[in-house]
């Protein structure tokens, strides 16, 4: 039978050094914004006194993180990672940010450059190879004894590792050097194709092969798999498929980030992955959010920063709800979700700091994908 994680205690929040007059508390909320739908959107439609209230004592205005030139090139892919790295002042352009290296960083994998790493996405196919499911539910049920099952039994002509990282994404790593230029299985939307891993550049024949392999035998693997048979008695999508994305062969070699802005100390909280990741590399400490529902993540988010800011000069949290919904197209859970973020922000009434609320890009009700702006 498929089993679950274990609930994660909560770290410690150890005092750092602090050089600050004003804490500095900066809020991503992922996919936030939306397009409008009849004139509405669920940030418009929702009642968040809070921050409307704060909104009214600050200063508001849009901002582009990710250029054009990103979102053409990547029209498939998510530019989230790069929306944070430009909010905290790296530049999309000037920096190499691959979500595979970046993910397993943020997973606390070891990782050395020159491996190839690779974002996943444990997914549900047809017979035919076509996506019914690009996120099996959002639901981890029995993903992890999955994940070692193809550690165990999938063969490889390289040494690899691969490991559920969050909810229904993962991270592989393949522990020889080799060339990043290899296209993505992901289809990105449901009803297409799972495509084959192909090499951009001569170069990288070997990776392309040598992950393609991967996938056809961890298919093999999971097909039928006492864990999914689990989770079909459950009702839940079985999990018969990897999908692989933005393979990366090294890390960014960021400037510090106390060391950019003259901190002291500076925190992130945020889930397994690339966020997380990329603020591990720029120097900050870090806290995992732990699998949870979105209640009790607002709350264990929330009461984090309250206990960190008697410790840290600034604190970076990323809120992932109203990103998920829109993916569904779900106007109405997406607003809710807002509601639900609004009630936390009473804290900030009477903060004595800076507090910055703003998110990554726009993700569309309507079309059910990251928009530009």
């Amino acid at each position: 039978m498929g089993r679950r994680r274990k609930r994660e205690k909560k770290p410690r929040i150890k005092r750092a050094e602090t050089k600050l007059k004003k804490k500095v508390v900066f809020l991503v909320i992922d996919g936030l914004a939306d397009l409008p739908l009849s004139g509405k959107t669920p940030l418009s439609e929702a009642k968040k006194p809070n921050l409307d209230y704060l909104a009214s004592l600050g200063l508001t205005g849009e901002i582009i993180p990710v250029k054009k030139k990103f979102w053409n090139e990547l029209t498939r892919s998510s530019v989230s990672h790069l929306a944070v790295a430009s909010l905290l002042g790296y530049d999309p352009e000037k920096y190499y940010f691959k979500r595979g290296p970046l993910e397993a960083i943020g997973t606390n994998l070891p990782y050395t450059p020159g491996h190839l790493a690779l974002r996943c996405n444990f997914a549900t196919v047809d017979k035919d190879m076509v996506v019914i499911d690009r996120r099996v539910g959002r639901n981890s049920f029995g993903l992890d004894e999955l994940a070692r099952s193809i550690n165990e039994h999938v063969i490889l002509p390289a040494k690899f590792i691969f490991m559920r990282t969050y909810e229904h994404r993962g991270v592989l790593i393949i522990k020889e050097k080799l060339s990043d230029k290899i296209s993505d299985s992901d289809p990105f939307y449901a009803g297409e194709k799972v495509k084959k891993v192909e090499a951009l550049e001569p170069e990288a024949e070997k990776a392309a092969k040598i992950v393609q392999e991967f996938l056809e035998s961890a298919k093999q693997v999971i097909d039928f798999h006492p864990a999914n048979e689990e989770r079909m008695k459950l009702g839940l999508p079985p999990a018969n498929c990897i999908l692989t994305r933005e393979a990366g062969n090294k890390l960014p070699k960021l400037e510090n980030f106390l060391k950019k802005y003259k901190l002291g100390s500076a925190l992130c909280i945020a889930e397994n992955g690339c966020i997380k990741g990329i603020c591990l590399i720029a120097g900050m400490n870090a806290l995992t959010v732990p699998e949870l529902k979105f209640d009790p993540t607002l709350k264990f988010i929330f009461s984090s920063i309250r206990e960190a800011l008697a410790a840290y000069d600034f604190i970076f949290a990323h809120i992932k709800g109203p990103d998920e919904p829109a993916h569904d197209g779900d106007f109405h859970k997406k607003r809710m979700f807002i509601e639900a973020i609004d009630k936390y922000l009473e804290m900030f009434r009477n903060f004595d700091g800076i507090l910055v609320v703003t998110c990554d890009h726009i993700t569309s009700c309507k079309t059910r994908k990251h928009e530009y702006g």
